[in-house]
């Protein structure tokens, strides 16, 4: 439905708020998902849009992150692959890496017909990505993640699943208050 200025402007307000509200209550959320990545609840809030916004989709999207995070741990583990991880950088290129994506992604892709949502899929593979940088950047959270790299794969994977349910949740709400007001605006 298309709304007036005067009724866009209640939404603005009211999506203002529900925005605000998740900033405060990730007072909380890092001692569950164990860092601070909100961003990616913010993302999987618009992806629940992108995904139908209904919980079906919202749980195809939430499937489709952690599909992402599979694949972003097989590039990682293609790149140690004896044959691959000993190529030559070109130009300054990741030959190596550039190997592995392209292994991973035919199968990876795929899985569209398994019904896999393969947008969500790059979606939650680049921010396994980033968490990972942004991990490997902080001496201090990894001393507390420990040394093994299944011990640094389940923790971006919770950190990223947790943040991307609290998204489909907000999503959801959304979707929700949003559907009440517009049908008090029919009546």
């Amino acid at each position: 439905m298309a709304l007036k200025n005067k009724n866009l402007l209640v939404v603005s307000c009211c999506l203002g708020l529900q925005a605000g509200i998740l900033v405060l209550l990730n007072a909380f959320i890092p001692k569950i998902a164990g860092m601070d990545a909100m961003w990616i609840a913010f993302q999987a809030w618009a992806v629940y849009f992108v995904a139908g916004c209904t919980p079906m989709g919202g749980l195809k999207a939430w499937l489709g992150y952690l599909s992402g995070i599979i694949a972003s741990i097989a590039i990682i583990e293609t790149m140690g692959v004896p044959g691959i991880n000993s190529l030559p950088a070109v130009g300054g290129m990741n030959v190596i890496m550039a190997v592995a994506v392209f292994i991973v992604v035919i199968p990876a892709i795929m899985t569209e017909n398994l019904k896999n949502m393969v947008p969500a899929l790059f979606i939650g593979s680049g921010a396994f990505f980033a968490l990972f940088t942004i991990m490997n950047g902080n001496p201090e959270l990894m001393k507390t993640i420990g040394d093994g790299k299944a011990a640094k794969y389940i923790f971006a994977m919770r950190v990223e699943l947790v943040y991307c349910l609290v998204g489909q949740i907000f999503g959801m709400i959304t979707v929700f208050w949003r559907g009440k007001y517009e049908a008090s605006l029919a009546k």
